[in-house]
């Protein structure tokens, strides 16, 4: 009897682990491996590239064999290289594995910089946009070169991102004002607008944002920033906007326009626009070419 009993659990262990796909992109379509795969299956990419557009309305992992080694790329102009959305909570992990180089769907600038302002109801050509109340883990991946944004966070969305590297975008992270993001040792570089912008809320430590077009990081709705290197970044490190609430600790804020700054006239922007608060503590400041702090 006792036998029986170790090989029903043995059994229900089995029957109860997730559904593990193997896929070569040489061989079969990704998307496809993700239409067929149950909930909370893993998806494991081999080594090499994979060119498409995936949609993801499900639970799952997708795995690659490292950042350097799995690649999936655009091939649908003016989409993002993954859309994520449900209206029901669900948790999508991606990990180990690079996002590059969504495509324009034109050289118009509403499929680029003003995408989502002219056209909200389209997708953006982002690395990886999240929509509705889905959750995104996003582990040790790199998100490269897309026209739009980044890591982009709408609706009531959640996204995770650690030990990531998002780089040579539109915009890094954007998070829209009723989602939310954690950002977790982590690179956001090299972006040609702000490095992220924050309408709804968000976390950041223990990260590296700099060489923004624009600001570092710009906030329109709650921050808590902690022990972050925020560099050489266009115009001022940390910007406040509008109702801005931020907790700013024990971050270094270097070769910046302002290190912190508002959106106010004395500060050089054309218009006092930021009726919100800031606290600061134990921040530290080098060479910003303005100043330190330009605050009411």
């Amino acid at each position: 009897m006792r036998w029986l009993f170790v090989a029903l659990g043995l059994s229900l262990t089995v029957a109860l682990a997730p559904a593990e796909i193997v896929v070569h992109c040489e061989r079969e379509s990704l998307q496809s491996a993700i239409d067929r795969a149950p909930p909370k299956a893993v998806i494991t990419l081999s080594e090499g590239v994979c060119q498409e557009n995936l949609v993801i309305t499900k639970e799952l992992t997708l795995r690659g064999q490292s950042a350097e080694r799995s690649l999936v790329k655009g091939s649908k102009p003016g989409f993002p290289v993954i859309f994520i959305h449900s209206d029901q909570p669900i948790v999508v992990t991606i990990e180990s594995l690079t996002l590059a180089e969504a495509l324009k769907a034109s050289n118009d600038p509403r499929h680029g910089r003003e995408c989502a302002v002219f056209y909200p109801e389209l997708l953006c050509p982002s690395g990886v946009q999240v929509r509705g109340g889905a959750q995104l883990r996003l582990r040790e991946a790199r998100i490269l070169r897309h026209p739009w944004v980044g890591v982009y966070v709408l609706d009531t969305a959640h996204a995770t991102v650690q030990a990531t590297e998002i780089a040579e975008n539109g915009w890094g992270i954007y998070v829209s004002p009723e989602a939310t993001v954690r950002l977790e040792q982590s690179r956001v570089i090299r972006q040609r607008e702000n490095g992220l912008e924050i309408w709804g809320r968000a976390e950041v430590r223990e990260s590296t944002i700099s060489e923004s077009g624009r600001a570092g990081i710009e906030i329109f709705g709650e921050a808590k920033l902690s022990e972050n290197a925020i560099s050489a970044n266009r115009e001022a490190g940390v910007l406040l906007s509008g109702n801005a609430h931020a907790e700013l600790m024990r971050n270094t804020l270097t070769v910046n326009s302002w290190g912190i700054a508002a959106r106010l006239r004395r500060c050089g922007y054309l218009s006092d626009d930021f009726r919100g608060t800031a606290q600061l503590e134990g921040n530290r400041f080098a060479n910003n070419r303005l100043g330190s702090i330009c605050l009411p």
